[in-house]
């Protein structure tokens, strides 16, 4: 709250200025106009850290009511700026009445001859301009003390929790407690449009500044400005999308069959969904398990998030199909022993459990997340089995294609057994994307080129950039092609797919696991790796999306070359 105090005041007092100018705007309509004599007038500049100031300035004489006065005021709004052109053009004007010596318009306040001005009309852009620090700065100083007060109560809420119920932190938030837990979808829009606003309205301004920058002074770096107005018009279409969303499905709701979920046991219950949906391909789901830590001080914070679990299945038929005013979607997950609970002690370092299920329709795709207690009770087995009779009638009929076409492998029957074929470019978006940063990337390196920066800037920057090329060449034509049979595993892997071809005895292989090499959101991207007993390790193919599909060909291979399942829990290997 104390860190917010400034922020609204600096709003505060933007509003303040506002009205003021307008107040005196208002009172100087009523002002006499009288001619005036320029009698000096010059245009100050003032540089600072990033851009340079102006400022119009004059002196003139006037006479009002057979008395003569002096004044220097020359436009509404006083101090140096370097919005729009009118100090400059100010003083051009004026310079031009100084050599010629003729009159000049002035505008006296009858009832103080002494106050007067040159120039009363407003400047639209000063006004936006105020408007703009009024509405982030006060808009950011009192959303933080409000948000402050209501987190303050929440927070006593949850410590009465504490004392209450020391050993079951499941019941210290009220929504986990009361086992109904509510979809991120109002918390995300409404960040997602304070945020949208807070950006566009700070990066506004250079809408008014830039223009001069680079037309009048041919400055190119000043076209580099123009890239945050662009993201805050991106950030209110991810607004605007998430708004319209949360219109279309409202909130969902997670109904736990108990509270909370065992580590060592099971994770059921019903999302339930206030809209007729009913998905040709049914409903998504995805548990995973979230390691976020906060790195690094200052300006140099950053928040990551890794998963360090995940399982999918995918829901075709709801309960209570016949009821068409909302859908109930059954779920229901095993959760490893070993697997780590839900843990919010440290901000900085915290293990969150997030359910998120969507769902392909038309218009606006379905999407919901829940953040979901999981812990380790007096009901966690280490020998625990999920049963998946309750699940079944509802859950996709298993379809051993499924993963490789998740995947985008192809599997061909050849003399003894089966080529696994990863081709290149599987994944387009993370190929294009990936493409897209590295190009950014490379065009600051070119900035700082251009600006003579020190030159120790773009030799890091350069090594980073070829990691980024590396990695993006990876991405998009690494090939690998596994043989599989009961003798072994032959495997050519390579940019194109030009590499040494290597033959592994199906005898000398450990266990094959999967390990997360690359994530996006949510979305985890596994390389397939064999362990051999000499502790040698072959990556076998790259990038496939999600535990399951990773696990499911696995399997396959597993059964390819006669060794027995090996499913004991590769989650914990394939965490990174």
């Amino acid at each position: 709250m104390l860190f917010a105090v400034p922020f609204a005041g600096v709003g505060v007092g933007m509003f303040g200025l506002l009205v003021w100018t307008y107040w005196e705007y208002a009172a100087m309509q009523r002002w006499h106009e009288v001619p005036a004599r320029i009698v000096r007038t010059d245009l100050e500049s003032h540089d600072g850290d990033d851009s340079t100031t102006y400022k119009a300035t004059a002196e003139y004489t006037y006479t009002f009511e057979g008395r003569r006065y002096t004044g220097d005021r020359v436009g509404l709004h006083g101090g140096a700026d370097n919005i729009g052109s009118f100090q400059k053009r100010v003083h051009r004007e004026l310079k031009q009445y100084e050599k010629s010596g003729r009159p000049f318009r002035c505008y006296v306040d009858p009832g103080e001859p002494h106050e007067s001005i040159l120039y009363r009309e407003l400047r639209w852009e000063m006004l936006a301009f105020y408007s703009l620090f009024a509405l982030a700065f006060g808009g950011a100083g009192f959303g933080m003390l409000f948000g402050s007060l209501r987190l303050g109560r929440k927070a006593r809420t949850e410590m009465r929790a504490m004392a209450d119920r020391p050993d079951e932190p499941w019941m210290w938030r009220e929504d986990w407690a009361r086992g109904e837990v509510r979809s991120t979808g109002k918390a995300l829009w409404i960040f997602a449009c304070g945020f949208a606003l807070f950006w566009n309205l700070v990066s506004l301004p250079l809408l008014f500044i830039l223009p001069g920058e680079i037309v009048e002074k041919g400055n190119r770096l000043a076209l580099v400005g123009l890239l945050f107005p662009a993201i805050g018009f991106g950030l209110l279409i991810w607004a605007a999308y998430l708004v319209l969303r949360w219109r279309k499905y409202g909130d969902s709701v997670f109904q736990m069959a108990t509270v909370p979920g065992v580590i060592g046991g099971a994770l059921a219950g019903v999302i339930r969904i206030s809209a007729h949906l009913r998905p040709d391909s049914g409903f998504h789901l995805a548990l995973n398990c979230v390691h976020r830590y906060t790195s690094g001080s200052g300006k140099s914070r950053s928040t990551r998030e890794s998963t360090l679990w995940q399982d999918e299945r995918t829901i075709v038929r709801g309960l209570a199909e016949d009821d068409f005013s909302q859908v109930a979607i059954p779920v229901l997950f095993g959760l490893p022993y070993d697997a780590r609970p839900t843990d919010a002690s440290d901000p900085d370092d915290q293990i969150l459990w997030r359910l998120e299920v969507t769902a392909d329709v038309p218009g606006i795709d379905y999407h919901a997340a829940f953040e979901v207690p999981v812990f380790k009770t007096a009901d966690s087995l280490p020998d625990f089995q999920l049963d998946e009779g309750p699940i079944t009638p509802y859950a996709a009929a298993k379809d051993p294609e499924a993963p490789l076409r998740k995947a985008g492998v192809i599997a061909t029957p050849v003399p003894g057994g089966t080529r696994y074929l990863f081709p290149m470019s599987r994944h387009i978006g993370m190929c294009v994307g990936l493409t897209a940063f590295t190009a950014f990337w490379a065009g600051v390196i070119v900035v700082m080129l251009e600006v003579d920066a020190p030159i120790v800037f773009p030799i890091v920057f350069g090594f980073f950039a070829l990691l980024l090329v590396a990695a993006a060449v990876d991405v998009w034509f690494y090939r690998s092609e596994v043989d599989v049979s009961r003798h072994g595993l032959s495997v050519t892997a390579g940019i194109f797919g030009f590499g040494r071809t290597q033959w592994i005895e199906a005898a000398d292989v450990e266990e094959f696991t999967c390990r997360s090499n690359m994530q996006a959101g949510s979305r985890v991207y596994y390389n397939l790796i064999a362990r051999l007993r000499n502790g040698q390790r072959f990556t076998l193919g790259k990038r496939v999306v999600g535990r399951e599909a990773a696990e499911a060909i696995l399997h396959r291979w597993e059964a390819e070359i006669g060794k027995s399942s090996q499913s004991s829990d590769r989650v914990r290997k394939a965490s990174p």
